[in-house]
């Protein structure tokens, strides 16, 4: 059984423990730690990209991944109609201990039977795909829950900067999978994960396959930094 590392340290939080910090391992990386803390910001708190989406949301919005549900609480105060899922029990525990209406525990890839206006990808949302060929599976899921003239907002990063050599050029074996599926393995207090992939895509990708799939891409947030949000309409 793979634990539920984010479940069992949001709801560490929630008890009092507020300088919790997940270690995060991956293979194009050294050994970073994300304060939990982060996931229970509030609007001001919140990147610019993220606060653009907020105010961009309204009717029905699918918050895909919403961890601790800070921008689902954010839009249900916006007076949006707000489903957050998310597939870690714990995870959908805080949502509800917070105040968040509407959770589900639930893989994005098995949500049917409901429509909206906005589907949220935020925080990197598109590495839910793992792979780039898993984006298409994203876009065609996207399209059988999505309103007609609804938008998809998606967060991704552009990390072929973390490739570059010293004399400016970019060493990426061809051969290999691409550049921006990471392998990751996440650990809290003694708790250890499982190894798990993450796409990270970049902008030319995110755009050609989003058209393959029949959505129009427009570029609603770039933070000049790498990490950008496309829009996307059908």
């Amino acid at each position: 059984m793979t634990p539920d590392i984010f479940g069992i340290a949001f709801n560490d939080y929630l008890k009092g423990k507020k300088d919790g910090c997940i270690q995060i391992d991956c293979n194009v990386a050294e050994t970073s730690f994300l304060p939990v803390a982060y996931f229970f910001r509030d609007f001001e708190m919140m990147p610019e990209g993220e606060q653009k989406i907020m105010k961009a949301c309204s009717g029905n919005v699918l918050d895909v991944g919403a961890g601790a549900g800070s921008h689902a609480l954010y839009l249900q105060k916006s007076g949006c109609d707000v489903t957050a899922i998310d597939f870690s029990p714990g995870v959908v525990d805080v949502m509800k201990k917070r105040g968040v209406g509407n959770v589900v525990c639930v893989d994005y890839f098995n949500l049917t039977g409901i429509k909206f206006d906005n589907i949220l990808f935020i925080m990197n949302g598109a590495g839910i795909a793992r792979t780039i060929e898993g984006l298409y599976r994203l876009f065609e899921h996207a399209s059988t829950l999505l309103n007609k003239n609804g938008s998809i907002f998606i967060e991704s990063t552009d990390i072929l900067y973390m490739f570059e050599d010293d004399d400016g050029s970019f060493v990426i074996d061809l051969g290999a999978d691409y550049y921006g599926e990471v392998v990751y393995k996440m650990k809290y207090k003694e708790i250890v994960g499982k190894e798990f992939k993450w796409l990270f895509v970049d902008r030319d990708n995110m755009a050609d396959i989003a058209e393959k799939s029949g959505f129009k891409p427009t570029m609603f947030y770039d933070s000049g930094k790498g990490s950008y949000i496309m829009r996307f309409t059908f």
